[in-house]
């Protein structure tokens, strides 16, 4: 039997369908976190179809023609297209309707939205980690969607790390928790052989769209002797944030876009750190001033 998978993400409807169940369990292991709707006229529709052996990952266009975007014999494939494609519309969709998206991990701690934006390697996950491990709940761990009025909206694609361990938690530690639930998608690898993708769920999800109330620009730095954390001006925050856009239009577009929807209440921080749990309690002891 075909089967149907509809969610909302910010404005956005998404659904997929499919004719085949080879697909399904792989993909709800990357779907299982986001809202389950009903009843909704789609905004972007996705197609799984199986054809003389082959499945075939379909996007439909607003005009209704369907645009192939993935084909493999290996179902698979099609599951692992998805990561990619999903996300890459979704993004498009939301910044025509004015959404902004941001490169970075956004928790709810105490009913408000904490943003951390860092480059590669800044520690983004390892301090996300940290704050779900100590009761916060999840928004995303890559996309802070922002919206005319400020509020961030949940993004909670599941969190992803390429080896079984986490670079700064004990994969125990983390199990034994019950706050995030590991799993794994396994995939053809480009050069032969398997590929295993570590999937990771947070247990408490938020579901409602936030007031964002601070901004952390964080860097990682190992031979840091503790953590280093200070208010900064709002003007310096605002010009080192278009660099994490997904979607980069210029400064003279995206410097008034962040302008107006962070609002001016937000308090921004520089933070460095070696040592994420420190890190961690540095931010929330800002949180609770």
């Amino acid at each position: 039997m075909p089967w149907l998978y509809q969610y909302k993400i910010a404005s956005c409807v998404v659904q997929i369908d499919s004719d085949s169940e080879a697909c399904k369990q792989d993909m709800q292991k990357f779907l299982c976190l986001y809202e389950a709707v009903e009843g909704y006229v789609a905004d972007l529709t996705f197609h799984v179809r199986k054809l003389d052996s082959v499945y075939r990952f379909v996007f439909v266009l607003p005009d209704g023609r369907e645009e192939v975007l993935w084909e493999s014999i290996d179902a698979r494939e099609v599951s692992a297209a998805l990561e990619t494609h999903l996300y890459t519309r979704l993004v498009q969709f939301l910044d025509e309707k004015d959404v902004v998206s941001i490169h970075s991990s956004v928790l709810n701690i105490h009913d408000v939205a904490i943003m951390f934006a860092g480059v590669s390697g800044a520690g983004k996950s390892s301090i996300c980690t940290a704050g779900l491990l100590d009761g916060a709940a999840y928004l995303s761990d890559e996309f802070t969607l922002l919206d005319k009025q400020g509020f961030a909206h949940p993004f909670p694609r599941p969190m992803q790390w390429e080896h079984p361990t986490h670079p700064a938690f004990d994969r125990e530690s983390i199990e034994t928790s019950g706050l995030i639930q590991s799993d794994y998608f396994d995939f053809p690898a480009a050069t032969g052989g398997i590929a295993r993708c570590h999937l990771w769920h947070p247990k408490h999800i938020q579901r409602e769209a936030l007031h964002l109330k601070f901004v952390v620009l964080h860097q990682y730095q190992a031979d840091l002797n503790g953590v280093q954390c200070s208010e900064i001006p709002r003007h310096k925050a605002l010009m080192a944030l278009p660099e994490h856009l997904h979607v980069q239009h210029g400064l003279g577009k995206d410097l008034p876009r962040l302008n107006q929807r962070i609002g001016m209440d937000c308090k921004f921080y520089r933070l460095n750190f070696s040592d994420v749990h420190q890190a961690w309690q540095s931010i929330k002891k800002q949180v609770l001033c």
